[in-house]
């Protein structure tokens, strides 16, 4: 543990892009560090929380994925315009558990505020904890949270099944949209995001990357928010008696069928339900082999994993896979912003809206942060499923905490970038500059730049203040992977370090479109305080 946690964190230093070669690609390297945009209040610290999202543990093996989606989204796609981002595929998802404990790493090791000095009080995590709902991904994600020997592979055990593999039967499964980290086979060329994008060629890193790893656990109580892809295949689809069928079988869609419309797709990538898979009995197909443990996740296991030794003693569950809990002198609640109907958008049900009301009015006077995994700008599904059950949605749950001054904050994830959005509390002349509550989104996991956040909470001169500190995963920066060199000895903290780098050049966010702009974020979202008036200025806490 450092003995001062700001020389551990971006305050000290930050990753940056280098120069990018003719291609595109770019290394990383240490850039200066980012003071605090607003000097952090002294005062009475009322609590300190790590704050990490969307780590997307990924069984990258499994036959029930659609990486071949992805495609529709690659920069050359005709079909980009309609589609957007997918998210179904890209190059580091073999790398997640690494990367989740690189970072649990870098949360064991700050032990305390950076600015504060305050204890961490818990590990909150808001959602995607693993990417395709499956059982085997929830396992990782315990093992690496509880401590434990981790094995982040599935189906056959000496060779991989993923699509950037190379096997036996290389040739008739090549296909040249996804990178192979150990080249082409012989005689073809090589693949679009080597030749296109500069992706280097890494021999033994699909091997290396399936190899046991110990896990060291987590130091703090952990409180975690149920998200899309923890409960819907891709974070989307509402799994049925088929699709349980194909996650423990033995073949893979590779495509559409034949004569199908290419904008099919959109059915399988819905932002608002309904959803579905969009394969027919005459898809293109291989085989993998078969792993039970790749078995989907029924509705209560995802409260049966996470809500028992890892939470404070305070926990109580609410209703589906909401709760509350004390974190230092704060009330938190947390909502299942998930429709369980399908669509990877968010909204709440009517019984979640009823309890949230009562459990806003059974603590009045206590500082309260809602937590869910979608931002209030996401909770736009309310597909109610074949029954029309009625969905509250973000602007209706917005309103409803305006009405309580004791919420001070809404801690979310989901979009992977870090971001801030003011909500004021309305007056008789307007809307309030400084009455109201901030809603805080963290970076994901998964894609650039691969961050958490330190957030303190204090409370000083008649105000609230939230400080934020980012901080970066342990993952190596020392340039082990040069293109052409062998994987085989590579370390964990190797292997999330390369993650990192995929993602600083994943070639669906390059350039200047909105997405890239997102996920890189600005400044005054990342090492910040934020302030607002205190609802209670006359309160003495004890």
């Amino acid at each position: 543990m450092s003995t001062d946690p700001s020389d551990q964190t971006t305050l000290a230093r930050t990753l940056v892009r280098g120069v990018a070669d003719r291609l595109g690609w770019c290394a990383l390297e240490w850039g200066p560090g980012e003071e605090h945009v607003d000097r952090p209040a002294v005062g009475q610290v009322l609590a300190c929380v790590w704050h990490l999202s969307d780590l997307h543990l990924c069984d990258a093996e499994s036959p029930v994925r659609l990486e071949y989606l992805d495609r529709f989204g690659d920069p050359d796609s005709p079909y980009l315009e309609q589609v957007g981002h997918v998210g179904t595929y890209r190059p580091q998802e073999i790398l997640t558990t690494q990367v989740a404990a690189s970072m649990l790493a870098a949360v064991n090791r700050i032990d305390r505020g950076p600015t504060t000095g305050r204890s961490v009080d818990a590990l909150l995590i808001t959602g995607d904890l693993v990417d395709n709902a499956q059982q085997n991904e929830l396992g990782w994600l315990m093992d690496l949270l509880r401590g434990g020997i981790v094995k982040p592979r599935s189906g056959d055990a000496a060779r991989s099944s993923w699509v950037g593999a190379l096997n036996s039967d290389a040739h008739e499964s090549w296909d040249e949209r996804y990178w192979h980290p150990d080249g082409p086979p012989r005689g073809v060329s090589p693949d679009l995001p080597m030749r296109n994008f500069g992706f280097p060629k890494l021999p033994g890193l699909v091997d290396r990357a399936r190899a046991d790893f110990h896990a060291p656990g987590v130091w703090y109580p952990v409180l975690a928010v149920h998200g899309n892809h923890d409960l819907l295949l891709q974070g989307t689809v509402t799994a049925d008696a088929r699709l349980r069928e194909v996650a423990v079988s033995g073949e893979r869609v590779t495509g559409l069928a034949s004569g199908l419309p290419p904008l099919t797709i959109l059915e399988a990538v819905g932002s608002v339900g309904p959803a579905r898979y969009v394969d027919t009995p005459d898809a293109p197909r291989e085989p993998v082999p078969v792993d039970l443990g790749r078995a989907l996740v029924q509705t209560e296991d995802f409260a049966r994993a996470l809500h028992c030794d890892l939470v404070p003693d305070s926990f109580q569950p609410g209703p589906g896979n909401a709760w509350s809990a004390d974190v230092g002198e704060l009330r938190v609640i947390a909502l299942d912003t998930v429709n369980p109907h399908g669509g990877w958008q968010g909204s709440i049900d009517e019984q979640q809206a009823t309890w949230l009301v009562a459990e806003l009015e059974r603590f009045p006077h206590r500082y309260t942060v809602i937590t869910t995994h979608h931002p209030s700008v996401t909770m736009l599904n309310d597909f109610g499923g074949v029954t029309g059950q009625a969905r509250v949605l973000g602007d209706a749950v917005v309103t409803l905490l305006l009405d309580y001054p004791q919420v001070i904050a809404w801690l979310a994830g989901h979009v992977h970038h870090h971001n801030a959005l003011w909500h004021g509390r309305p007056t008789d002349e307007g809307e309030s500059a400084d009455r109201g509550f901030w809603e805080i989104t963290t970076a994901s996991l998964i894609d650039w730049p691969q961050q958490a956040r330190i957030l303190e909470f204090i409370r000083a001169d008649g105000h609230i203040h939230i400080v934020s500190t980012v901080v970066d995963h342990e993952g190596n920066l020392d340039g082990a992977f040069e293109s052409g060199g062998s994987a085989d000895r590579a370390s964990d903290q190797h292997l999330a370090g390369l993650s990192r780098l995929l993602a600083a050049n994943d070639y669906h966010n390059r350039g200047d479109s909105f997405r890239a702009i997102m996920l890189n974020s600005r400044r005054e979202l990342r090492n910040v305080a934020w302030s607002l008036r205190d609802p209670f200025p006359v309160q003495r806490l004890t």
